[in-house]
């Protein structure tokens, strides 16, 4: 069993198409949960250097496998849109799944609702994307994306990194250089813009012709 510690923190970036009606999602927050590192198309353990996939368990006394069961999450620190998170009990759950190989039903591979704190905003943390950065039996480094979904708040895109250390059993996961996930309103007002400026620019052409 691996003790994790989990540090979540998204940057936003200035987007030219923000939404008028909601702002991005920005600060970070920290988890502590409990997982196994699994082979994610049998879902037999496995040491750290030899996973494909990662079994979340309960977050107090959780040590028996659960396949296909979410984990659960307590978060310890918060900032900015989460700073509410630390000044409660704030329970969450983290899903498993295979970052390499072809995964299976209980260990999928990506894209998937990683972390789910419904209490809180509804917040969800989708993962779309990831990469091993470095496998051995005593660390695993994985390199993603994702995105940032809460409620009164815009979607916020953030790439992330996760580390989790066989011999501490620590298990670190930050999100960063999140941009703002422009709303189907905002990218029909930027379409019109430049319908816009190409039409102008047309004209003055036609006129500079003559």
């Amino acid at each position: 069993m691996r003790t994790m510690k989990c540090i979540v923190a998204v940057v936003v970036l200035a987007f030219s198409t923000v939404a008028a009606e909601a702002s991005p999602i920005t600060g970070g927050f920290s988890i502590v949960g409990n997982f196994i590192p699994v082979n994610g198309q049998t879902g037999a353990s496995s040491l750290l250097g030899t996973a494909t996939g990662l079994d979340f368990l309960a977050l107090f006394g959780g040590s028996t496998p659960s396949p296909g069961t979410p984990g659960t999450v307590l978060v310890t620190q918060g900032s900015g849109s989460f700073l509410g998170m630390q000044q409660t009990l704030t329970f969450g759950t983290i899903s498993d799944f295979s970052f390499a190989g072809l995964g299976s039903t209980s260990f999928p591979v990506l894209p998937i609702a990683l972390f789910s704190f419904p209490t809180f905003n509804s917040l969800t943390f989708t993962l779309n994307s990831v990469t091993v950065t470095g496998q051995s039996n005593t660390t695993l480094s994985l390199l993603g994306q994702g995105i940032f979904s809460m409620a009164g708040y815009s979607n916020t895109a953030g790439t992330f990194n996760l580390t989790a250390n066989g011999t501490a059993g620590t298990f670190s996961f930050s999100a960063s250089n999140g941009v703002q996930v422009p709303e189907p309103a905002s990218l029909a007002l930027l379409g019109g813009g430049l319908l816009v400026c190409a039409a102008t620019l047309s004209r003055r052409r036609r006129r500079a012709a003559r």
